[in-house]
């Protein structure tokens, strides 16, 4: 063999071993417009936005600020990026020469034999990267600090989202309180009025037992009601970072609570905006990587090593110029045979950077199903709480027919009691699609990436 096929042939292996082809993002298909959204040019996107430019309820703003703060979860989260952050420090060491210094003193005595032994030496190791090995390890290390970055973020998101729906289901309660309490006494009354009229002989004992029921059933949902509102305070003081207790909401309408004039913007850049996408995303550049830094143990690996002291059999003489010692000299060492543990690392490597490419196409498809999902919420919510707010007015239209009707004796209490507890469903179902509306909006700006500036 020649030197010119010699000097190929290793530059042939040099770069088979040096990890591969460079990391591409995987091709996603990815849709014009969103599905039930009209295509707009505009790029600009609710997702971009801080979470302070869209929240206008100050007491849930003053609420988010301390579940920032103080949460667990965010604090766990913000650990482990310090950790991802060490443990990158640690692999960038590998490429830097490691200096050590040791000492050492021996006495040994043997029959008539006396010796000792004083040594202090400075060594130095560096392995060369001729194959990308630690190149590629660094590469995974910054990945996955990368990638947990992102994990916090998708925690943010998490908090605020939570933060944000526990908020308005406590206020949902409190109006939901307020229509049973006005329910309730509208129910008393009537239950007063039935008394009166059987004590005249007007009404008889059943319909005097239909209304009290109605004034127990009442009582018994707001019990319920006050449970459940308790039980979301105290689950929101835990998102807080508080121990359970009270929660402080706003009185005013919820209408201004939230921010929404902004449209979804482009899909294609839900890619770079969503911290869950971007995660999978570093998570699989990490471990194209380590395919790498796998395949990189078929080839030897060569360290260049030294060391200089002094070395003497007396302590006195130790830093005598005759004593000085050093050593210099690569050191190599060469797989031959690991009966295929070493393929199968290779095999374990690629079929890991396999499932998180999966994984990652998956996550961008979950996430335009999320926002085509809200989307479609915010068109079918509208429309319900306009159909539903139409049918409160003619229920409540009918309630006051029917009372005046039973008054004047030309209904029966039953049909009366139709009346008013259809109204008070109707109400209440009011104020739960007004709630889901707005949740709403919070999860179309979580789908859209936003939550975590």
């Amino acid at each position: 063999m020649n030197r010119l096929t010699t000097s190929v042939s290793f530059a042939a292996l040099l770069a088979a071993g040096c990890g591969g082809t460079r990391y591409q993002r995987p091709d996603v298909p990815t849709p014009p417009n969103y599905r039930g959204e009209v295509y707009n040019a505009e790029p600009k996107s609710l997702g971009e936005l801080k979470w302070q430019d869209v929240i206008r309820d100050d007491e849930l703003a003053r609420l988010i600020e301390e579940a920032l703060a103080h949460n667990f979860d965010a604090q766990i989260a913000a650990a482990r990026v310090l950790e991802a952050r060490a443990q990158l420090t640690i692999s960038r060491s590998a490429r830097l020469p490691a200096l050590d210094a040791q000492s050492g003193y021996s006495n040994l005595r043997a029959l008539a034999i006396d010796s000792s032994d004083t040594n202090l030496s400075v060594s130095l190791g560096w392995e060369l990267d001729l194959w990308g090995r630690i190149r590629n390890a660094n590469v995974a290390a910054r990945a996955a600090l990368l990638a947990s970055e992102e994990a916090r973020r998708t925690v943010l998101q998490t908090l605020l989202s939570d933060v944000v729906n526990a908020y308005f289901l406590l206020r949902d309660l409190d109006l939901e309180r307020e229509i049973t309490n006005r329910d309730l006494k509208l129910r008393q009354d009537s239950l007063d009025l039935v008394q009166l009229r059987v004590d005249n002989g007007y009404s008889s004992e059943i319909e005097l037992r239909q209304a009290d029921v109605l004034v127990k059933s009442a009582r018994t949902a707001l019990t319920s009601l006050e449970l459940q509102t308790e039980q979301t305070e105290n689950e929101l003081s835990i998102l807080l970072g508080r121990n359970p207790g009270p929660i402080v909401v706003s009185r005013g309408s919820v209408d201004e609570a939230l921010f929404t004039g902004v449209p979804p913007g482009l899909p294609s850049t839900l890619l770079d905006r969503r911290p869950d996408i971007r995660q999978a995303e570093q998570q699989l550049i990490g471990d194209h990587a380590l395919v790498a830094v796998a395949r990189a143990a078929f080839f030897p690996t060569i360290s260049l090593t030294a060391s200089t002291g002094f070395a003497s059999s007396a302590l006195l003489n130790l830093f005598s110029p005759t004593n000085g010692t050093w050593l210099f000299g690569p050191v190599g060492n060469l797989p031959i045979f690991h009966a295929g543990a070493i393929r199968a690392e290779v095999r374990i490597a690629e079929a890991r950077r396999q499932e998180d490419l999966l994984a990652y196409q998956q996550t961008v498809q979950r996430a335009f199903r999320e926002v085509a999902d809200s989307l479609a919420g915010s068109r079918k919510l509208a429309e319900l709480r306009t159909e539903q707010t139409e049918l409160v007015e003619s229920l409540r239209q009918g309630a006051e027919l029917a009372d005046l009707a039973y008054r004047g004796g030309l209904v029966s209490y039953l049909e009366y009691l139709d009346s008013e507890r259809q109204l008070l469903d109707a109400e209440l179902q009011l104020v739960q699609i007004r709630r889901q509306e707005l949740t709403n909006v919070v999860t179309l700006y979580r789908s859209l990436g936003g939550g975590w500036q």
